[in-house]
Parts: structure tokens; C-alpha cells; sequence
């Protein structure tokens, strides 16, 4: 099993660039949510001020058009070479996996092969999908008319939903990962690199599911102040993605050390 174990090291190199390209795609991904908020604030402070009822019609609330924002572009294309990557990462990863089930890694390892391939898959196509589809974003300008009280625009941008549910996915499946690459470390050569890298999987796992709690819990909206606290869950991305670097370079040391049994 040689090849599986050899294949699942070259997995290991490839998910550490992804884990770089996913530390990158945080800071992206942070810059393009100030360049939404920004956006969210000026609006509101411009409705709040003018009073005017401009996106009414009949009480019901016409949608805005999609704004520019400078990064979108960059944002989308780094989200879907983040997606490639994750792909790929997986599958190598999952034969690695495999390679320690043919040398007594039990179950779990099969568990390991299956969430490897169809777990990176699933929350990639979600990915992409969020950046092909439109979401909202909410501001709520202060008493746009004087007898009618606070009112929620929806302002359209990506569907960042979607994109937090795609690395929902990611997340337990790093997180099945990590338990797998615990549940094999007798069996390989490096037991305790096994180990620490399913620890780091693991954490790294619980630290995207916060990320993902906090995109849910606190989207992008914006009050009548006319502020916007700033994004806070494409940290949590960077310092997840930083422990998954870490893990996958565990991996393929594990792997490559244990080809030869």
C-alpha cells in the first residue's frame, strides 16, 4: 500500500498550499466585507439624511441593484481556486487514509477516505455556489418618512450563507479527520505526529464551526449611526486555516514515513 500511503503524502503537501491559500483568502475575503460594510454605512447615512423614500413602492421594498465593489472579482476567483485546492487536498488525503486502513488503521480510516473526498467536495461546490448566487445584506435608515418608523433595506451581495454553510461542511469534515488521524497513529510510524495532527484538525475544525456561528449570528448589517462593527469571522478563518496548515504537514510527514509497511 505504498502508493496509497505515497499519494495520501503528496496529500498532505497539497492541502498545506491549500491552507495558504486559504490564509490568503481570509484576508481577502476581509477586505472585500469592509468594502461591503463601508458601502452598507454611506447608504444609510445618505437615506437617514435625504428622508426620502426611494426604494419603496406600494409598502414593499424593491431590492437594490448589485453595487461594485473592487474586490468581488478577486474574492470570487480566490474562492474558487480555494475550492480546486480543497478538492484535491481531499482526495489525496482520503487514499492516504485508505493506504493506513490496508495496514490496520480500521474503520475509521475508511471513515477518513469517505469524508476526505466527499466532505472537501460538498463544501467546495458550496462554496462556489455562494459566489454564483445572491445574498443580502441589511441596513435600517432611521425614520426614512415621518410617519413611518424604522424600516430593513436589503441590500444584494453574495450569498455568504451558502459559503458559511459550505465551510460548516469543511469543518466537520476536518473534524472527522482529525479523529481518524488520531484513531491510526499506532499503526504508523510517527504515531505521535499522528496525533498532534489530528489535534490540530480537530481544533482547527472547532475554531471554522465559531467562524461559522459568528457569520450566522452576526451578518452584515448596518445600524442608523451610521457603523458597522467589523467582520469578525474571516479571522477565525485565518487562525483555523493555520492549524489545518499545520495538520496537513503532519500528514504527509506520517504518511511518507509509513510507506515502506
Amino acid at each position: 500500500m505504498s502508493k496509497a500511503l505515497l499519494t495520501g503524502a503528496a496529500g498532505g503537501m497539497v492541502g498545506a498550499v491549500t491552507a495558504v491559500v486559504g490564509v490568503l483568502w481570509g484576508f481577502i475575503t476581509y477586505a472585500f466585507l469592509n468594502e461591503i460594510n463601508t458601502y452598507l454605512v454611506q447608504l444609510s447615512i445618505y437615506i437617514t439624511t435625504l428622508s426620502r423614500v426611494i426604494y419603496f413602492h406600494g409598502g414593499y421594498l424593491w431590492p437594490l441593484p448589485l453595487p461594485y465593489f473592487p474586490s468581488a472579482s478577486l474574492f470570487s476567483a480566490s474562492s474558487f481556486i480555494l475550492s480546486i485546492f480543497l478538492i484535491a487536498a481531499g482526495i489525496l488525503v482520503g487514499i492516504g487514509f485508505y493506504g493506513a486502513y490496508k495496514i490496520g488503521g480500521g474503520a475509521r480510516s475508511l471513515v477518513g477516505l469517505v469524508f476526505g473526498v466527499i466532505g472537501t467536495a460538498v463544501s467546495a461546490l458550496l462554496i462556489i455556489t455562494g459566489n454564483l448566487t445572491t445574498g443580502y445584506s441589511m441596513i435600517t435608515p432611521f425614520s426614512v418618512a415621518p410617519t413611518m418608523g424604522n424600516y430593513y433595506l436589503s441590500v444584494p451581495t453574495l450569498n455568504f450563507p451558502v459559503i458559511w454553510i459550505g465551510f460548516l461542511v469543511l469543518s466537520v469534515t476536518f473534524l472527522v479527520l482529525g479523529l481518524a488521524g488520531r484513531s491510526v497513529s499506532e499503526v504508523t510510524e510517527k504515531p505521535s505526529a499522528s496525533s498532534a495532527a489530528g489535534s490540530l484538525s480537530v481544533t482547527g475544525a472547532v475554531v471554522f464551526i465559531i467562524g461559522v456561528l459568528m457569520g450566522f449570528v452576526a451578518p452584515t448589517f448596518v445600524s442608523t449611526v451610521g457603523t458597522s462593527p467589523p467582520p469578525i469571522w474571516p479571522p477565525l478563518l485565518i487562525i483555523g486555516f493555520g492549524l489545518i496548515f499545520l495538520a496537513f504537514v503532519l500528514w504527509a510527514m506520517v504518511f511518507y514515513s509509513s510507506r515502506n509497511l
